[in-house]
């Protein structure tokens, strides 16, 4: 039982970097594995185009521009941790755009010793995720959209199972170019547990909109999440210090607006000559609060990317400040197959 606890805290860290504060399995399910979604702050859940990454956590944004579109991606996480996955939609008669995807984690080979330190082989670790969603156009403004997550975990011999669903709204007014999404995030729970214990899913409420303004080829969005908690600090955060003259520990207690803070996400694109180039850029008030180091907070918390088109694919790459230890680097290219005639 110990050891299995060990091998959990060990890789728990891993899945919730710069998610919300708290103790939930399945957490990689969160890493957003899309380099626009990264680049603009991490959440880009109120964006209706031909990006078929973006249906893969927000489902209603699948539409028909999406029909056979294919999206391959590749992150350079932390260390030696690796992201790879998938995206494709395609339309589905009168019932909607069904679309299919898989992320897969792997964290390396790592040594197996015993108590006492003598070396008894390897063992490796690693976390997927197989969803199916399907989008279905309600009116001339509204779009509905649900998934299925089956979410697979391999740690060692330690083996858990999981079933979630992401719910979402649209609204788009394509006159104004105004998009709003409601979404509910990880419904589900786990079936198959790594210790004896039942453990909870990530789940979120988020609220997102984003606005195309009208002489100016840009893009802003802006995300709230957790709406279904307001307390959402890190408890591995150093929330106390020893006063110099007493000796004595003192707590700082966070203020009302920045937990408020906490909960939102900015971000922006742009299309500077409304063609083949994107420039993109974000900020998660998260992220800063809880990875920064308060005596060097540096660029902590902000993210930028660009995206851009040749020919039949489209290119995109962004990177992410988590922590002055680390920087992920998101990769993706995406094709339309109909392009080429399949």
């Amino acid at each position: 039982m110990i050891q299995k606890i060990i091998i959990i805290a060990f890789f728990l860290p891993l899945s919730v970097l710069a998610q919300v504060g708290g103790f939930y399995a399945f957490s990689f399910v969160d890493i957003a594995l899309s380099p626009r979604t990264e680049a603009m702050g991490g959440s880009a859940i109120a964006i209706i185009d031909n990006d078929v990454s973006l249906g893969q956590i927000t489902p209603s944004l699948l539409n028909n521009k999406m029909h056979n579109s294919l999206v391959f991606s590749f992150t350079d996480y932390l260390s030696d941790v690796n992201l790879i996955g998938f995206s494709y939609a395609r339309k589905w008669k009168e019932f909607g755009i069904f679309s299919i995807g898989i992320k897969a984690i792997n964290y390396g080979e790592f040594e197996y010793n015993d108590a006492v330190g003598d070396n008894l082989g390897s063992f490796s670790a690693h976390d997927q995720v197989i969803t199916f969603g399907l989008g279905k156009r309600l009116n001339e403004k509204f779009t509905f959209g649900i998934n299925l997550n089956m979410l697979n975990s391999q740690y060692e011999t330690y083996h858990a199972f999981a079933l979630s669903s992401n719910v979402s709204v649209t609204y788009f007014n394509p006159e104004k170019e105004f998009t709003s999404t409601l979404l509910f995030r990880n419904i589900g729970r786990q079936l198959i547990k790594y210790a004896n214990t039942e453990e909870s899913l990530p789940f979120d409420v988020q609220l997102g909109m984003s606005k195309e303004l009208k002489h100016l080829p840009f893009r802003y969005s802006l995300t709230v999440h957790h709406l279904n908690q307001f307390d959402i600090k890190s408890p591995y955060k150093l929330t106390s210090q020893t006063n110099i003259e007493t000796g004595e520990l003192e707590i700082k207690e966070e203020n009302v607006g920045k937990t408020a803070f906490r909960h939102l996400i900015i971000g922006g694109e742009l299309n500077p000559f409304r063609k083949n180039l994107f420039v993109r850029g974000g900020f998660n008030f998260q992220r800063r609060f809880d990875m920064s180091l308060s005596t060097y907070p540096a660029m902590v918390g902000f993210s930028w990317g660009i995206g851009f088109k040749v020919l039949r694919f489209r290119f995109d790459y962004n990177r992410s400040a988590y922590h002055l230890s680390g920087s992920p680097n998101n990769f993706s290219f995406a094709t339309n197959l109909s392009t080429f005639g399949l």
